[in-house]
């Protein structure tokens, strides 16, 4: 047994957590990706020690909170920050879009790849922009890759901008080295800016390795790397990230584009400082263990939908699980009332593929699965799921 009880039930409803907003009581909340396990004893107790001060004025990042951030990245991914690249952001989406809008003017167009995280797919298109949208290529085995020929169609089109998602959501594709290189190629000859989505870069299964795009050579000027706690550590209600700029005119741009709509770089709210401070300095050993908890919380979902009419290609990064399930031939509607009387709620297939989430009532291709809970409760899921499953078999 671990130092850490992620097995402990814990129960946000009384908090107004969103995954539970407007959520029947009977179903078991599989939708939105944040965990259900309680953080890090040291996060809370940093937490508290700030509460005690009992004095919450404005407060900035002092150098031992940069630094955290810096010896986190190095230690985990190997990669180097300088100082005087790193910026203290409200969070990963604020800050994808906030860049886009530095890099770009209306008219401008913006280069995504789907399936993709919704509010992503949506900020390609904000305050005039033109999405420019490239489909994923997947073979028979459910695995995932680029289409660099269309890519290159896109850039060679116009595009000044792709917001990437490494590790990708919702696949669970962590990109390869070689993916990565092939991808720069195309960014330097073409000229196009890219800002990556690092949310889920802790969460790394053994096996792989997360390439840091902007490491590569000739990178570092034309990409903006975008990540937070939040994922690793359960810090979403926080909203506390960080951004390494190496370009420092566009570093300038981009803290001017935050400040123009609302946040001063640098000056967090206090309590998401203690934070993320303690999590960086504190939660190597915390996230080790809740890397293999969720991986026997993968093996278990991926067991119970075994030998079904639906797909699993086990993630090789986060929590969640894209589920195939175009065997069923099931409508919007029919999903639903599917998952439903599997008395779970997840996100069926195409939140990924475009922004009008709520006007799609046709055929489903996949639902998305939040796994990260205390193991009863999703046994209990899957449990359910798997009778109802059962029931579609030929």
């Amino acid at each position: 047994m671990g130092v850490y009880d992620f097995d402990r039930v814990i129960d946000r409803r009384p908090f107004s957590a969103c995954k539970y907003i407007g959520l029947d009581k009977s179903l078991i909340a599989m939708n939105v990706a944040d965990m259900d396990f309680a953080v890090p004893p040291e996060i809370t107790e940093a937490m508290h020690r700030r509460i005690n001060c009992t004095n919450y004025g404005y407060t900035i990042m002092s150098d031992e909170d940069y630094q955290a951030v810096i010896d986190w990245s190095y230690k985990r991914h190997g990669s180097k920050i300088l100082r005087e690249e790193l910026i203290s952001t409200p969070g990963v989406l604020n800050t994808m879009r906030c860049s886009m809008y530095a890099l770009t003017e209306p008219g401008d167009k913006v280069a995504v790849v789907l399936p993709l995280h919704t509010p992503s797919i949506r900020s390609a298109a904000m305050q005039g922009r033109i999405r420019c949208i490239s489909w994923l290529k997947c073979d028979k085995n459910g695995d995932y890759t680029f289409d660099f020929e269309d890519l290159e169609r896109h850039f060679q089109d116009g595009c000044k901008v792709l917001m990437l998602c490494s590790p990708h959501n919702p696949t669970g594709r962590v990109w390869r080295q070689n993916e990565m290189e092939k991808l720069a190629e195309l960014l330097k000859k073409y000229n196009v800016f890219a800002i990556s989505d690092e949310i889920h870069r802790d969460l790394i299964y053994p096996g792989h390795r997360h390439s840091v795009l902007a490491d590569l050579p000739d990178m570092r000027e034309r990409c903006i790397t975008v990540f937070s706690g939040s994922k690793t550590f359960n810090l979403g209600g926080c909203h506390i990230g960080s951004a390494v700029i190496a370009n420092a005119e566009v570093r300038s741009k981009v803290r001017d584009k935050l400040y123009e709509f609302g946040h001063e770089c640098g000056r967090p709210p206090v309590f998401s400082l203690a934070a993320q401070t303690a999590a960086y300095q504190h939660g190597e050993a915390y996230l080790e263990e809740l890397l293999v908890y969720l991986q026997k919380n993968i093996d278990l979902t991926m067991e119970y939908l075994a030998d079904l009419p639906v797909k699993v290609r086990r993630p090789e990064a986060s929590f969640l699980l894209w589920v195939d399930c175009r065997e069923l031939d099931l409508n919007t509607a029919e999903l639903n009332d599917l998952l439903s009387r599997a008395g779970i709620a997840a996100d069926p297939g195409h939140y990924y593929d475009t922004d009008q989430i709520h006007n799609y009532t046709g055929k489903q291709h996949h639902f998305r699965l939040a796994v990260a809970m205390p193991r009863s409760i999703l046994e209990k899921a899957m449990k359910n799921l798997r009778n109802i499953l059962e029931t579609y078999k030929k």
